[in-house]
């Protein structure tokens, strides 16, 4: 390795030698064939070099650290660049029309397409990563440059989205891919490129196509025999003036969208960098261009020198600042925090600093272990790529991102392995931050693993590490002794919440062979003991708390934690908190499912009043696009209500349902959460009992609904989901749908009442599976007893009279 990075910086510096010695024998040659020549040989050297940055960029282009900065618009922006470095040699051959006439298009439409590939690619992934792109951005929130940048950026996605409309023949609307997290390929950026284009385009085809206009060689006397040749046009130079202008425009709009926004990491921001080359190429174009208007015509040589000089030091300086730079951000951010390096293949980091875990242990002061700051850095550059493609939907590169983050704290030639996980003096050698760098990787991984089960449920791999990840999280947190250095613990509690949601919609085998119970219960109080100072956190670890008993059958234990939450939880403090750290309410959804426990152990009154107050003041505070969340809090509560037996309270309990759950789903489409597909079975519960048992008006749409329901396949999660936060059964839910729609029909349809009864039966079968498991042990005492229930009034509904 270190020969060979020696033997780089021999190659730079020989190449560099020699470009200065051939801009010396420019400056000294009479002969124009002499100069022809060097001047041909530096301008081929400084195209070579761009095309071999282009080439390993498209080489290097499935390099996931490379990839989110589109290799593939860089390697084209590169390119064009060397096509307008080596075009510049056209200055040097004055005498004919040709090289007059092609040198003024293809420099300034290659400089109109760099600027082009600059707006494209910040459109790109502004449009898919900033919620200010969007359509529906506050614009009360944003400044007068901010607006204009949102203007630009929207004005960008239709013309993007007109091009997909045309593409697909009409098939595609305009406006059926907005919004963030859009998918914007690469063909859509090169099109608003190429479009963008045009105005050049058309105005270089005319300045080839109309001879009034064309530039052409014209030669100037100075006496008898001697002269020089200069490219004029019959028009003067208003063409190129426009031409110039349109070259311009791109640039000041890149620079436009590359100013900061709410979303986008700095990392992917080149306003820097081009501000960087157009101040460069501007005090360079000071030194050459009056230079060449004082020249004049009289030293064509000079004036093609100075000339060509002017094109570079505008193409030199952005191709070295946006692509060259980048090649050299991944290799350093790569290779960073490992010095004896192991080169690798592929696109994992090339681990540089290697260091034992014994090395590792050994750096502490006071007894308290240090981190590593170069191991830090390049643990949050990856970090940032990775939440970029977590972002962009790509969750398995996102994945891979987070395994190379934690290779680098792993011992010497050891790759992090998700089944493997860290030792126990790999832990040990944790300092603080190095500790939250590893808890927080292994958490935000757990959830991609689950992102991946969720689209895949067949995928046992990504079940089993999603499961593994979010246990090794919390087992490391417990483990190391640098837990102690940290004064904010709040990094391990998504960990918790994750392993609550795991618990409650998974099938999974506990550390050390521990019972279920035991082991959640643990996790449960850790989670209470670990947020006494943090009020909101500690609202939602006794929601855990109690969400742990509910699920093990100790609901009175898990009513006495709810009052205890009660008086820690404010809604209007810790709503909104609560679903920005954790994404859900759970506090609310723990007192709203709460409501039945009390009504199904007796304690009627209470559960009325509680239904009551999440209604008046909780329910309030949950975003007007948070359906799941409403569903989730309104399904007990409308259950409760139901219950009463009196048709003015199941009443209340459809308009509740009605306004906050069934018509917003029905407004949002294809947008709203799969789970939201259980909504109709239950709507229809409450549409039956709030009818008081007579007919109503579309009675007969929910009976074909339930009665063609067969021919739809639904997702497992339907069932257990609603097992876990309903307490019941989504098909014995069905089941009940079918016998409210039975008693009803019954008066006018024997032939329609037998055979929702009959649906009703077959949807207890899957009941009567999925409320025992593997041993015959009923898994949940509650959403037995209603299945029993609704069993019971199904065959006495079915018996002969």
């Amino acid at each position: 390795m270190k020969a060979s990075q020696q033997y780089q910086r021999y190659i730079t510096a020989g190449g560099l030698t020699l470009l200065v010695a051939l801009a010396a024998v420019i400056g000294s040659v009479d002969s124009t064939t002499s100069f022809r020549v060097c001047f041909g040989v530096l301008l081929f050297m400084i195209c070579v070099v761009q095309l071999q940055v282009a080439a390993d960029l498209y080489k290097h282009r499935n390099n996931l650290l490379l990839q989110l900065f589109q290799p593939g618009s860089l390697s084209l922006f590169v390119a064009a660049g060397a096509i307008a470095s080596i075009a510049s040699f056209l200055f040097a051959f004055s005498e004919y029309d040709a090289t007059c006439a092609l040198r003024q298009p293809i420099i300034l439409t290659s400089i109109t397409f760099m600027g082009n590939l600059l707006i494209g690619r910040a459109w790109r992934i502004g449009s898919i990563i900033s919620s200010t792109t969007t359509f529906a951005s506050s614009s009360d929130k944003i400044d007068t440059l901010g607006m204009a940048r949102l203007k630009v950026m929207n004005a960008l996605s239709t013309l993007s989205q007109l091009g997909r409309c045309v593409g697909s023949c009409g098939r595609e609307k305009i406006g059926s891919n907005s919004g963030i997290r859009r998918t914007i390929t690469f063909a859509d950026s090169i099109f608003v490129v190429v479009v963008l284009l045009v105005p050049q385009l058309l105005l270089q085809i005319v300045n080839l196509s109309v001879p009034s206009v064309r530039m052409g060689s014209v030669e100037i006397l100075e006496g008898v025999g001697v002269g020089h040749y200069t490219c004029e046009s019959f028009s003067g130079p208003y063409a190129l003036i426009v031409g110039i202008v349109l070259a311009a425009i791109p640039f000041g709009i890149s620079l436009l969208i590359n100013i900061k926004s709410e979303g986008i990491p700095d990392k992917f921001r080149e306003l820097d960098d081009i501000v960087a080359s157009m101040t460069s190429s501007f005090w360079m174009l000071l030194a050459t261009l009056p230079t060449v208007g004082m020249i004049g015509q009289t030293q064509p040589n000079a004036r093609a020198y100075l000339l060509a000089a002017s094109v570079l030091s505008f193409v030199l300086p952005l191709s070295h600042n946006i692509a060259q730079t980048r090649l050299q951000n991944v290799a350093m951010s790569t290779g960073r925090a490992r010095k004896n390096a192991n080169s690798k293949q592929g696109t994992s980091i090339q681990r540089q600093t290697k260091q034992t875990s014994s090395e590792l242990s050994s750096s502490s002061r006071d007894g308290k272990t240090q981190d590593d700051p170069q191991l830090l850095q390049a643990a949050e550059e990856t970090a940032v790529m990775g939440k970029m493609f977590g972002t962009m939907g790509s969750a398995s590169k996102a994945v891979a991102m987070n395994r190379d983050i934690l290779t680098l704290f792993k011992a010497e030639s050891d790759d992090f392995s998700w089944e493997a996980g860290f030792t126990l003096s790999e832990i040990h050698s944790l300092g603080p931050k190095s500790l939250e760098v590893v808890v927080k990787t292994l958490i935000g991984s757990s959830k991609l693993w689950h992102r991946i089960f969720f689209s895949n449920p067949d995928n046992e791999e990504a079940k089993r590490r999603f499961v593994k990840c979010c246990t090794d999280a919390l087992d490391i947190f417990d483990k190391a002794p640098a837990k102690k250095q940290l004064s904010d613990r709040s990094v391990i509690f998504p960990g918790y919440s994750a392993m609550n949601v795991i618990a409650k919609t998974t099938t999974y085998v506990p550390p050390n062979n521990m019972m279920r119970v035991e082991f959640e219960k643990i996790l449960a109080e850790n989670f209470v003991n670990e947020t006494h100072y943090q009020q909101y956190h500690q609202c939602r670890a006794l929601a855990f708390q109690a969400d742990v008993m509910k699920r093990h059958g100790i609901y009175e234990d898990a009513l006495s934690v709810i009052d205890e939450m009660k008086s820690v939880y404010k809604p209007q403090l810790h709503s909104r908190v609560l679903m920005k750290e954790y994404v859900t309410d759970q506090c609310t959804e723990i007192l709203a499912a709460s409501t039945f426990w009390l009504h199904h152990y007796g304690r009627n009154d209470e559960a009325i009043k509680l239904c009551d107050q999440v209604v008046d003041t909780m329910l309030p505070e949950i975003e007007a696009t948070e359906l799941l969340t409403k569903f989730t809090i309104l399904i007990p509560i409308c259950r409760t209500l139901v219950k009463q037996r009196q048709t003015s309270a199941a009443k209340k309990a459809l308009e509740l349902y009605r306004t906050h759950v069934s018509d917003p789903v029905a407004l949002a489409g294809g947008k709203a959460h799969p789970a939201l597909g259980k909504r109709v079975p239950f709507m229809i519960i409450l549409k039956c009992y709030s009818s008081g048992g007579e007919a109503y008006d579309d009675l007969s749409t929910d009976v074909a609904y339930m009665l063609n329901r067969k021919d739809i396949t639904y997702p497992v999660f339907f069932e257990t989901g609603a097992l876990t936060r309903f307490d019941a059964a989504w098909s014995t839910i069905c089941a009940e749908a079918c016998l409210c729609l039975a008693k009803i029909t019954g008066c006018n349809s024997q032939e329609e009442s037998s055979a929702l009864i009959k649906e009703g039966l077959n949807f207890l079968e899957v009941s009567a599976k999925s409320l025992k498991n593997e041993g015959g042990k009923i898994v949940n005492g509650m959403a037995h007893s209603y299945y029993s229930q609704i069993l019971s009034e199904l065959e006495n509904l079915s018996a002969p009279v």
